[in-house]
C-alpha cells in the first residue's frame, strides 16, 4: 500500500472561489491535459496517476515507488502542470497542498468517492466526477492495475453508503429545497414566471423549472445583456429591473436573487405587477437582503418562499447527514482492509506470473529432452492420452502455489486483528 499517494489542494485548505486558480487552464483541452499528465508522469517518475478536477477540488491520485513527496518535488509537480507562472505562485500552491501516503491516501480517495470529504456531505455529483476522471485517465493510458483496483472498489463502496446511510438523505442546496417547497404548491406548468435577476441562482432555479415543464418566462436584470442571455436558454423575454414598475402582463410566480442592497419588488411596484389580479402570488426570494418588502408579504395574498427559512432547514439538513458519516466512515474502514488484502493477493498473483511459464518449460523438456526416448516407443494412444494427463496436471499445477499463498496470507491478516 505503500506505493500509493495522493496530492490534493481543496476547500479545506484554499478558498474555494480560488481554487479555479490552480487548475491548469487547458483541463478543457483533452489532448493537450493528456500530453501534460503525461509529461509529469514519466519526468518525476509516476507509475500510475489520476487527475481530479472539481470547482473545490484538485486531487492527483498516485502509484509510485519509493518517492518522497517533499516540498522540492510539489514544486516541481506544480511546475510541470503550470509552466508560465512564476515560482513564488507554485510555492503559494505547494503550502496548499495536501498529501496523503500508503493507506491513507487510499482511504482519502475512498472518502472523496463518497462524498465525505465533499463541501457538502453527501452530494452524489463528486461520484460522477470520479467516474469521469477515471475513464479519461484509463483511456489515456495514464492509470494502470493499482488504480484500476482502488476505483474498483471506491465506486461499489459509495453506492454502499448511500443505500446503507441516510448521507444523502434531505437536501442541504438551497436553491433545491426551495424548488421542493415550490412544486410542493402545485403550480400550474403554465404559470407565468417573472424571473428577477440574472445571476447563477437564477440560473439554476430556472433551468430546474424548465426541466419541471414551465415555459412562460420572463426575466429582469440591472444589465439587459445578461437578462437577454438567460432569457436565451429558457426561450423568455428580457427586460432591465428599471422595466419592472412598468411591467403590465401579470404573472403567477416571482423568483428574485439580486445584490441589491434595498427591496426590488416594494408594495408599489408588486401592486402595479398585480394590476387586476386577485388571485394568490407565489414568490421565491432568495436574495440576501430580500428582495421582496415585508408589507408586500403582509398585506397581499402570497405563498412566500425565503431564503433564511431555507438556510435554517439546510443547516438542519446538513447536520443530519453528519451523523451519518459515522456510520459511513465504519463501512469506509472495513473496506478498506478488504482492499489491504485484495493488494496482497494481486502482488501473489503478479509475483507468480512466472509459474505458468516455468511449469510449461518443465513440461517441455520432460517430454522432448528427458524422457524422449521412452516416448518415442509409445504407440499413438498412448502419446495423446499422456499428453491428456500432462496437460491436466500443468493447469491444476498452475493454481496450486497461487492459491495456497493467498489463503496464507488470508490467515496472516486475520491472526494479526483484535479480538
Amino acid at each position: 500500500m505503500n506505493h500509493f499517494s495522493v496530492i490534493t489542494i481543496t476547500h479545506k485548505s484554499a478558498n474555494i472561489n480560488h481554487i479555479g486558480r490552480y487548475i491548469p487552464s487547458f483541463s478543457s483541452n483533452a489532448q493537450e491535459l493528456s500530453d501534460t499528465l503525461h509529461k509529469i508522469k514519466y519526468d518525476l517518475g509516476i507509475a500510475e496517476l489520476l487527475y481530479l478536477a472539481t470547482c473545490n477540488r484538485l486531487t492527483f491520485f498516485l502509484v509510485q515507488e519509493n518517492m518522497e513527496i517533499n516540498r522540492d518535488y510539489l514544486l516541481r509537480f506544480f511546475a510541470h502542470l503550470h509552466p508560465n507562472i512564476p515560482a513564488h505562485c507554485l510555492s503559494d500552491m505547494a503550502d496548499l497542498v495536501h498529501v496523503y501516503r500508503g493507506t491513507e491516501a487510499v482511504k482519502h480517495i475512498f472518502e472523496v468517492a463518497a462524498s465525505l470529504d465533499s463541501l457538502v456531505v453527501g452530494e452524489r455529483e463528486i461520484l460522477r466526477q470520479l467516474k469521469d476522471a477515471y475513464d479519461f485517465c484509463s483511456e489515456q493510458k495514464l492509470t494502470g492495475d493499482n488504480i484500476r483496483l482502488a476505483l474498483k472498489t471506491a465506486i461499489p463502496l459509495a453506492k454502499e453508503i448511500y443505500t446503507h446511510t441516510r448521507i444523502g438523505e434531505n437536501s442541504v442546496s438551497v436553491v433545491s429545497l426551495a424548488m421542493q417547497q415550490l412544486m410542493s404548491l402545485q403550480p400550474d406548468k403554465s404559470a407565468r414566471v417573472l424571473m428577477i435577476g440574472a445571476g447563477q441562482t437564477n440560473n439554476l432555479v430556472s433551468k430546474l423549472l424548465l426541466a419541471h415543464g414551465f415555459n412562460d418566462f420572463t426575466v429582469f436584470n440591472r444589465t439587459l445583456g445578461n437578462a437577454e442571455h438567460l432569457a436565451r436558454k429558457i426561450n423568455g423575454q428580457a427586460f432591465t429591473l428599471a422595466d419592472l414598475a412598468h411591467y403590465g402582463n401579470g404573472f403567477d410566480i416571482i423568483v428574485s436573487c439580486t445584490g441589491a442592497t434595498e427591496p426590488i419588488i416594494t408594495e408599489t411596484v408588486y401592486r402595479h405587477l398585480l394590476g387586476t389580479e386577485t388571485n394568490p402570488k407565489i414568490i421565491v426570494d432568495l436574495a440576501v437582503p430580500n428582495d421582496v418588502a415585508g408589507a408586500v408579504r403582509t398585506n397581499y395574498p402570497v405563498h412566500y418562499i425565503e431564503v433564511e427559512q431555507l438556510r435554517q432547514l439546510a443547516e438542519t439538513n446538513l447536520n443530519l447527514r453528519k451523523e451519518e458519516v459515522v456510520k459511513a466512515k465504519e463501512l469506509v474502514a472495513q473496506k478498506l482492509e478488504e482492499f489491504k488484502l485484495l493488494m496482497r493477493h494481486r502482488r501473489v498473483e503478479r509475483g507468480m506470473a512466472v509459474i505458468p511459464g516455468q511449469i510449461k518449460e518443465i513440461k517441455e523438456k520432460a517430454l522432448n529432452t528427458v524422457f524422449q526416448k521412452e516416448i518415442a516407443q509409445l504407440d499413438d494412444k498412448s502419446k495423446e492420452l499422456l499428453q491428456k494427463v500432462i496437460g491436466y496436471l500443468e493447469q491444476k499445477y498452475i493454481g496450486i502455489p497461487i492459491k495456497v499463498a493467498k489463503n496464507v496470507l488470508t490467515e496472516e491478516l486475520s491472526a494479526t486483528e483484535p479480538l
